[in-house]
């Protein structure tokens, strides 16, 4: 049985995502006389990155001459701004507010598929409400935060349902503040991520619709790794070190999540139930199969699955009104050279 998120849970697990550096490092920073900076984003889940944190296995990959840091995000526009200012160098980023970054010019270049979305991200409706399909959703009040993978997914599952936007009332909403909303009556539903998806499906919340019926109809969603370009640049090595080290979380989580468990329960201060939950919705690519068309595609590859999908989620973003103009070309933005390196092709 999956073990619900309570809100107990989900408090301590966002206060306990500042941990101080010497817990995943070992050292205190001071003491530790760098050359290079890498400023690495996290989300405050068991994710990935917050493993590596965990145990210092990224700062040992990247070795004593490199200060790994740790910033922690709670949503795609706060990485963009940090990207923007040279204050994040690497973030796993959902593809909506990756294509937004594209539209305004930043720097960035996605060099990675962090993860497949599927239940891991879903519309959560109220037992009250009345909706029972997306259909339902006429005239509805539904929250979620703009700009990311759940917005896209709401309108793309709308859209199939033959709705359009405005067929709804669709409110901007933190993640944190989706809860509040929920409680107060101020949102018939939701689309929303783990761990708030939870909190919303433990006060009777009902699951109508997810990424995963989204795949079925031939679109994906996914989050991302981004990467600053300059970064990128002047530290290649580095972010070659990342993405393996990255692809070797990926198999724990995959192969033997219960050894991930022991480590992030503690950490977060979650029940290892919590931590499982979180690995049974993590759905990764190994790096031969970002390589193919179906996903990334080698370097120089225009027609593949990632880029069908940003195209595809571009054009949602215009008719959206949440950006006015966008790239003729997207392919510029994917770098699959590190993939190449990764595998030996």
């Amino acid at each position: 049985m999956t073990h619900k998120l309570t809100r107990r849970e989900f408090a301590l697990l966002s206060a306990n995502v500042g941990l101080a550096t010497f817990i995943a490092t070992g050292m205190p920073r001071a003491a530790r006389a760098q050359q290079v900076t890498a400023k690495l984003g996290h989300f405050s889940s068991a994710n990935q990155q917050n493993f590596s944190k965990a145990t210092g296995s990224m700062q040992k990959a990247m070795g004593a001459g490199v200060d790994v840091q740790y910033v922690g995000v709670t949503g795609g526009p706060q990485i963009l701004t940090a990207m923007a200012s040279e204050e994040m160098d690497i973030c796993n980023l959902g593809s909506s507010p990756m294509i937004v970054g594209f539209a305004k010019g930043l720097p960035i270049s996605m060099i990675y598929i962090h993860k497949i979305i599927k239940d891991s991200e879903a519309l959560c409706v109220k037992p009250d409400s009345g909706i029972e399909t997306m259909a339902d959703l006429k005239g509805k009040r539904i929250g979620c935060p703009f700009n990311t993978t759940v917005h896209f997914a709401l309108l793309a599952g709308m859209k199939a349902a033959g709705l359009t936007a405005s067929d709804a009332t669709l409110i901007n909403l933190k993640p944190d503040a989706i809860a509040a909303a929920w409680d107060s009556g101020a949102i018939d539903a939701a689309y929303i991520w783990y761990p708030v998806l939870q909190i919303l499906e433990e006060s009777g919340g009902k699951t109508i619709f997810s990424g995963a019926d989204l795949i079925s109809a031939g679109t994906f969603v996914f989050d991302a790794i981004v990467v600053r370009d300059g970064f990128k640049e002047q530290h290649p090595d580095l972010v070659l070190t990342y993405l393996k080290e990255l692809d070797r979380i990926n198999a724990i989580y995959r192969d033997t999540p219960d050894e991930m468990a022991k480590v992030m329960a503690p950490f977060l201060q979650v029940t290892e139930d919590v931590a499982l939950t979180y690995a049974k919705n993590t759905h990764t690519l190994s790096p031969e199969e970002q390589l193919t068309d179906t996903w990334m595609g080698a370097p120089g590859a225009t027609e593949t699955g990632a880029l069908n999908t940003i195209r595809q989620q571009a054009e949602f973003l215009q008719e959206a009104g949440q950006v006015t103009s966008m790239p003729e070309d997207f392919s510029k933005f994917i770098d699959s050279t590190f993939l190449q390196k990764m595998v030996g092709a």
